[in-house]
């Protein structure tokens, strides 16, 4: 219960940030065209920085299984999350943004400052695992989906400065090489900054929107119940019934850091790529602020589940 009540007063700081931004466009210190660069600094810089710094960690054999099981639990998921998401767009004839935020959780500016805070800075680790798994789906598959772009360019994926983080933080964790103290220090205040950015520009972009109509579009809590509450509860109970959580004495805990990134709100990044495509933009702010509000009361009952199944 303590765990709950943590995730839910971290989600309601989150929240906050979203208000700080929606403040600053309605006082007119900045405009909402000055979204687009924080978007830009999210994408480019802090989330590469958070990918590196988490895998400035000491190699343990405890810690290696932790990490494939992280990442096998995240390829799972998303093919589930696919499938699904396939199925229900055909079915109820969703937009890609919509698809694209039902499919995509928040498992970067969301989880990983909530995993450091709730589960201390030694659990972000098995964070990366998910991380990894989705970052490159969202660099390639959201991607496409939003840009409509259906041209396949590798060399422009495998050059992208996120593919690039990825690649260079498991070269460090495995060859175990630490940033210098200066580096280390810059990359990681420059990483802890993808949160507040993030919900920066979604409150800066619902500043300009109708907030009645944020409050009662119904198919953006359609997307929500989904993206929520369906889709996480399935995947609650495949890692419970397969027994997936016994395969070694940390599985358990591994897995609900697999379970909290599998049930956050639908991810910002799907919002900024929506701005830089200018692909349903509002909507897809107008999903991910009600997600994040919404997620306060889900994300603690999905984990309070999860605990007493095991």
């Amino acid at each position: 219960m303590d765990l709950a009540i943590s995730l839910a007063t971290q989600i309601g700081a989150l929240f906050i940030m979203i208000g700080v931004g929606y403040v600053l466009i309605k006082t007119d210190i900045c405009t909402i065209s000055e979204s687009k660069l924080l978007s830009q600094i999210v994408l480019y810089v802090s989330a590469p920085c958070a990918i590196i710094n988490s895998f400035q960690i000491d190699l343990t054999e405890e810690k290696l299984k932790g990490f494939l099981l992280s990442i096998g639990a995240a390829i799972l998921v998303h093919i589930i999350y696919y499938i699904l998401a396939k199925i229900l767009t055909k079915k109820c004839h969703f937009n890609a943004i919509e698809s694209m935020s039902i499919m995509y959780p928040n498992c970067g500016n969301l989880i990983l400052p909530l995993v450091s805070i709730v589960l201390g800075n030694e659990m972000v680790f098995y964070c990366s695992g998910y991380m990894i798994v989705q970052t490159i789906l969202l660099w390639t598959h959201c991607k496409f989906i939003i840009s409509e772009d259906t041209h396949f360019d590798l060399k422009k994926i495998l050059l992208n400065i996120n593919m690039i983080a990825i690649a260079a933080g498991i070269i460090m964790f495995f060859l175990q090489i630490k940033l210098p103290t200066m580096f280390q220090s810059a990359v990681s205040g420059m990483g802890s900054l993808m949160g507040p950015l993030s919900m920066f520009v979604v409150g800066m972009l619902l500043a300009g929107m109708n907030m009645k109509e944020v409050f009662t579009d119904v198919r953006a809590y359609v997307v929500c119940f989904l993206r929520l509450v369906v889709f996480p509860a399935i995947i609650l109970l495949v890692f419970i019934f397969t027994g997936m959580t016994k395969l070694f004495p940390s599985a358990s805990q591994v897995l609900m850091i697999s379970l909290l990134a599998a049930s956050g709100p639908a991810a910002s990044t799907v919002t900024q790529f929506a701005q830089l495509y200018d692909n349903h933009a509002f909507e897809s702010s107008v999903i991910n602020a009600l997600s994040v509000l919404l997620c306060i009361i889900t994300m603690p009952i999905i984990n309070i589940i999860y605990t007493f199944l095991l």
